[in-house]
């Protein structure tokens, strides 16, 4: 019997309907991943972790806006220049990895995972944050290392969840890694050696 009940939340989260769900950590961590869009869209109410790395991807595929219930996103190792706007139609999103791509800003619909909690854009060629990202509370984790980082708005203040940040091989003086930190004093913040920059 009591095996019965530590079975029920999973059996529940199985027979579960269409209808929108927002994970627990403990439940993300265990789901199925999916590996290819097509073995997703099979049934796509039912997909929580999607996996799309390394699939040379220019463009995102317009049918992952069938996966109401994605909780998770890596799209890590592809070549895409910038994301859509309807990604901000998946409302449960929890993490977001896009990591070694070529994107040159936040996608918009950043701003609108009231869920966020880790966001990995690590290795790309992102010039600056956009200020609305200050009202995502819950976000925990900001991998941003190896960008092209300048803006850090004030609007950022209001991350008051975050307690990681690694902004290593982005060159900063030491003036601006300490407005950083103001920005975001839970914070464990991974710097580079501060640049002498603008210096004679």
């Amino acid at each position: 019997m009591r095996s019965l009940r530590n079975l029920l939340p999973l059996l529940l989260l199985c027979a579960t309907p269409a209808a929108a769900q927002l994970l627990s950590q403990a439940e993300l961590d265990t789901v199925r991943e999916h590996y290819s869009l097509e073995s997703a869209l099979k049934d796509p109410a039912r997909v929580y972790r999607l996996q799309l790395t390394g699939k040379k991807l220019k463009e995102l595929p317009e049918g992952i806006r069938q996966l109401t219930n994605l909780n998770a996103l890596d799209l890590g190792r592809n070549k895409l220049r910038e994301l859509p706007e309807w990604l901000g139609e998946l409302p449960h999103m929890q993490e977001f990895r896009a990591p070694r791509n070529k994107l040159r800003q936040v996608p918009a619909a950043v701003c609108k995972w009231k869920h966020l909690k880790r966001l990995d854009l690590h290795q790309n060629e992102i010039e600056g944050l956009p200020a609305c990202m200050g009202d995502l509370k819950e976000v925990v984790s900001l991998d941003l290392w190896s960008n092209d980082l300048a803006e850090f708005p004030d609007e950022l203040k209001g991350m008051t969840g975050v307690r990681f940040i690694d902004l290593r091989v982005i060159q900063f003086d030491e003036k601006e890694q300490q407005l950083i930190t103001d920005l975001f004093p839970k914070a464990k913040i991974f710097f580079s050696q501060p640049c002498n920059c603008g210096s004679p």
